[in-house]
């Protein structure tokens, strides 16, 4: 939970670093970020009410190694190569906007042979499905833009594989005490709650199958 915060977090301030930075530029402003926030949100995850000094925190300083060594490295490379993609000049005829206007053509011309062939829809004109595919080129900077989709949803995938990576490092980890503050203990008290009703359930299943 407090890395997917984080990357939430670092997924925010992402557009804002330079496209032509270097690797180690992106990790570095990452790592800037990353001390910032990981606190802040390492108190609201103990639900700390005082700032306390964590550079005398062990527990804390256990997750800043890890998401220093971990996720940030993994995060920085992600980062780089959407950043370069997303924020890459626009020429018309020439990379994204040439995939855009063949992709929009085949479908236009596609949906132009349905509307002519299907029994359902009186049309018979031949010419329906090349005028559609002449002017979908002409159409697609109007139209959504398919190739930014496409490298959104693949970034997304990418996140998806790092979040399982650091589910599973996180596993292994300690969880971070709760704080002595009133909400602190009420937080502790429905753990324990919800616990216990989990037991009685589990208890109750074992003896209906015995």
């Amino acid at each position: 939970m407090l890395c997917g915060e984080l990357v939430a977090d670092l997924e925010r301030y992402r557009p804002a670093i330079p496209a032509e930075s270097s690797e180690s530029e992106v990790l570095s402003l990452l790592e800037k970020r990353s001390d910032l926030r990981l606190g802040e949100l390492y108190r609201e995850f103990r639900v700390e009410e005082s700032d306390s000094d964590l550079s005398l925190d062990t527990q804390f300083a256990l997750y800043q190694r890890e998401v220093r060594a971990v996720l940030l490295p993994r995060y920085a490379r992600l980062a780089k190569l959407q950043n370069q993609q997303e924020q890459a000049p626009r020429r018309a005829w020439q990379g994204r906007e040439l995939y855009n206007r063949i992709t929009y053509g085949i479908s236009f011309f596609l949906l132009g042979v349905f509307l002519v062939r299907a029994p359902f829809i009186p049309l018979w004109e031949k010419w329906i499905p090349f005028a559609l595919a002449a002017l979908a080129p002409i159409l697609s900077p109007f139209l959504p833009d398919l190739h930014g989709a496409w490298l959104a949803q693949k970034h997304q995938v990418a996140l998806f594989g790092l979040a399982e990576d650091l589910d599973k490092l996180g596993r292994s980890l300690p969880l971070p005490p709760v704080s002595d503050s009133r909400e602190g203990k009420r937080l502790l008290a429905a753990s324990a709650q919800v616990a216990s009703a989990q037991a009685a359930t589990i208890a109750a299943t074992k003896k209906e199958s015995s």
